[in-house]
């Protein structure tokens, strides 16, 4: 759960903090107040796109700070992984620069942009504003149905299946399309070779590199703790050794009147000579550990190869190094003459029957999924204003085979093409009204239709996902009213299981906030300057006014709002 954003300079924003609870979390503001720069900051600290451009013009950096509820246990692994501190609370930190570079901590350690956008899908979920137009493309159907399915893990194991059916497939082309493509793929393969060959990979190194990193960047904490450590157990009169010498000394002359305490006397010598080899193992810890600059450079400058290698060559080193024997067979196969064309076939062959064996069991995944989404899908836009609406989800093929496929192409079957997202198309449809023909989104949905469509889909992946905090960007484009006000339910009753967030220009909506926040744009010393606060209830009552009537309130708007606010509560 996001507990506290903190921004500087960036773009119109001077300097902002806001805390947010559980619940339902509104944040209103007149058009071009600011509200779009909270998701820029937010997205910021999950790992966006930063431009020096976002930048206030008279400043040298801006800085996002968030905080976040402490780590569960699917971060906690992703942290200690990286030698980052698990703690009581999770703080991403990223500061941008007029270079254009950022520099970005988690829980105080330096880490990457990769390491925040790996911690995002565990800690929110943005929905922009506008996202509803991605319903009417092509690719949106499938990559909806399966985030309510969650088939993320078959849908990746096909993804790597067809790369593997493509890349063997290709390598076949080149050694049936003639000499000067054959040629290419060799010189392809030594490049390959080489650039892995030339890094020395070792297993374990990135693993062993990341803990030397940890102990370097906390060298001075370590050396002042050995010293202070040693200190304490060897140094001064008070020292431990000291104190158990002079025990051990006193237990000897009792020993000497009663002999049943010499395993006493046994036990505290042992204890002093490994307390002297502790303080002895400390003095020469901290005098090998030391700060070192050049060291750190290079561990950074190395994990930044690895990480490029593996990034390249399969995700890991383990996968990097299987690939260079694969490189270097297949290069000997082609200069040694050894491959055949046969050979590759038979590779092909099994590759395809591999990944269109993947590609039917997501095909029926998405199938079974496709009838409870249309079934829940029904009771979602019910609650949100369109009962009798029909959604469907249709499955269509892509037709035949063409001159670019390829006389016998492993990507088509019949009517069926293997893509790395599997063999299916998929398009929804919606009768809006009862009685109404089932048609395409794009034929059929207004702004506002689409908008709770979205919210309806999103809700519903939500509910299989494992982001504790939702925010929604104006997704209520196109509505209002009695629509509004379902819309605003069904935010509520989101906010229930989740913490959400909603940027809202309707007031319907704005009503059902647990927690409502406000953005505003004012001339401070002949600047321009973006700040947000959280509302008291009677803020909250004043905003909800002006949302209703404009810049001069009534007092009928402010009835108006008492009676949504009352009105809200009791739903």
């Amino acid at each position: 759960m996001l507990r506290h954003l903190r921004v500087r300079n960036l773009a119109l924003i001077d300097e902002l903090e806001l805390s947010f609870e559980e619940g339902l979390n509104v944040i209103t503001g007149e058009t071009g107040a600011g509200k779009s720069l909270l998701m820029q900051a937010l997205g910021l600290a999950l790992g966006g796109r930063a431009t020096a451009e976002l930048i206030r013009h008279d400043t040298q950096e801006a800085i996002v700070e968030a905080v976040f509820a402490p780590p569960d246990g699917r971060l906690a692994p992703l942290l200690e992984s990286g030698g980052y501190a698990v703690e009581e609370e999770l703080l991403v930190r990223r500061v941008l620069t007029q270079s254009g570079r950022s520099r970005v901590y988690v829980n105080g350690g330096a880490a990457t942009v990769t390491v925040l956008r790996q911690l995002a899908d565990n800690l929110m979920h943005i929905y922009g504003q506008h996202e509803q137009q991605v319903l009417l493309e092509a690719e949106a159907a499938i990559d909806l149905l399966d985030d309510f399915a969650d088939l993320y893990q078959p849908r990746a194991a096909m993804a790597q299946c067809h790369q593997t059916l493509r890349q063997t497939w290709e390598h076949l082309q080149a050694l049936t399309t003639g000499k000067a493509a054959a040629e290419a793929r060799r010189e392809l393969l030594r490049f390959q070779v080489d650039e892995i060959a030339r890094a020395e990979l070792r297993l374990g190194e990135d693993e062993a590199l990341r803990q030397e990193k940890t102990v370097l960047m906390n060298s001075e904490r370590l050396v002042q703790g050995a010293t202070a450590g040693e200190a304490l157990l060897a140094a001064g009169e008070e020292a431990v050794t000291d104190r158990l010498g002079r025990l051990l000394s006193r237990l000897r002359e009792l020993a000497r009147i009663d002999a049943s305490l010499q395993d006493v006397v046994v036990l505290v010598a042992g204890g002093l000579a490994q307390v002297e080899e502790a303080a002895l193992q400390l003095r020469r810890y901290g005098q090998r550990l030391h700060v070192n600059p050049e060291r750190l450079e290079e561990i950074e400058t190395r994990l930044a190869l690895l990480s490029r290698l593996k990034h390249k060559y399969g995700g890991s080193i383990e996968a990097a190094l299987a690939l260079q024997e694969t490189f270097t067979r297949e290069l000997q196969h082609i200069e040694g003459g050894e491959e055949t064309v046969t050979a590759l076939l038979h590779q092909v062959e099994a590759a395809a029957a591999t990944a269109w064996e993947k590609a039917q069991q997501l095909s029926q995944a998405r199938r079974s999924a496709a009838q409870a989404l249309e079934s829940q899908m029904a009771k979602e836009l019910a609650s949100l204003g369109m009962k009798g609406a029909t959604f469907q989800v249709r499955f269509a093929e892509f037709g035949a085979a063409t001159d670019e496929d390829g006389i016998d192409s492993p990507f088509v079957r019949g009517r069926q093409r293997l893509r790395s997202v599997g063999c299916d198309r998929a398009e929804f449809y919606l009768s809006a009204n009862p009685g109404e023909p089932l048609l395409p989104l794009a034929q059929v949905a207004s702004g506002g239709e689409l908008s709770r469509l979205m919210l309806a889909l999103k809700a519903l992946s939500a509910a299989v996902g494992d982001a504790p905090t939702l925010i929604f960007d104006e997704v209520d484009a196109g509505v209002g009213g009695a629509v509004a006000e379902a819309v605003g339910r069904r935010l509520k009753a989101l906010s229930h299981n989740r913490q959400v967030l909603c940027i809202t220009h309707v007031p319907q909506i704005a009503a059902f906030a647990d927690h409502a926040y406000t953005v505003e744009k004012r001339m401070l010393k002949n600047r321009t300057v973006s700040s947000a606060r959280r509302l008291t209830a009677e803020e909250q009552l004043h905003e909800l006014a002006r949302m209703l009537s404009g810049v001069e309130i009534s007092a009928e708007a402010k009835r108006h709002a008492q009676e949504m606010l009352e009105a809200a509560r009791r739903r």
